[in-house]
């Protein structure tokens, strides 16, 4: 996973050490927690991060003198589409999300989708998310997990690389195309309509190799 200029941390479960979203949080040239994941980012690594923004109702800590503290106290969306929304703002654009996961299942699901709603990758200790609308292929360890979640049951998509190809996959349901493998070590993927694709961090590669590739369009 290539270092991200800004990284976003929700309020789930803290990334392993070791990991790829570790790394990726760790190499980040700013970091903007989610309400309480400001407590643990602080814990972990002994400085605030660059921004705490949310309603702050989670926060137990007294943020250091100096940092950046952005309370949005409306309901209508959650801390990591306010982090978003304040992101964007500010002209950051190449985002990526960790801490997504864990905790509550619902905060789980909520994230996920909302990051792919934004076209934003979410990394894990276990693997990473990665929007998709269009063309791109990833360069994989041959039998790593490949799943694609698509919301849009209209979507059709084609494959190259994958144990059982997508060509011709009638999406009736969020995990239709859920638990497929890489056959190949690149698995090329072009979808009509924006798709999760979630890729294991291969235990045989380091996770730099799930990163994707934009492919041009033939």
């Amino acid at each position: 996973m290539r270092a991200a200029p800004t990284v976003i941390l929700a309020n789930g479960d803290f990334p392993q050490k070791g990991g790829a979203a570790f790394s990726a949080l760790a190499a980040a040239r700013r970091v903007v927690a989610c309400d309480g994941a400001a407590d643990a980012y602080r814990r972990r690594f002994r400085r605030a991060p660059d921004v705490t923004i949310g309603d702050l109702d989670s926060l137990k800590g007294r943020p250091p003198r100096g940092a950046t503290c952005v309370r949005v106290a409306e309901q209508d969306d959650n801390d990591l589409a306010k982090a978003i929304a304040y992101c964007r703002a500010q002209g950051w654009r190449d985002l990526v999300i960790v801490g997504a996961t864990g905790k509550r299942e619902d905060h789980t699901l909520g994230n996920i989708f909302r990051a792919l709603e934004a076209g934003l990758p979410v990394v894990t200790d276990c693997g990473t998310f990665h929007p998709l609308d269009g063309r791109r292929r990833f360069r994989v360890a041959v039998g790593t997990a490949v799943s694609v979640f698509a919301p849009d049951p209209s979507t059709r998509m084609t494959s190259t690389g994958l144990v059982w190809p997508l060509a011709g996959v009638a999406f009736r349901t969020l995990y239709t195309a859920t638990l497929n493998r890489a056959s190949a070590r690149t698995v090329t993927l072009a979808s009509d309509r924006p798709v999760f694709v979630y890729i294991a961090h291969a235990l045989t590669e380091p996770p730099a190799s799930s990163h994707p590739e934009k492919e041009n369009e033939q």
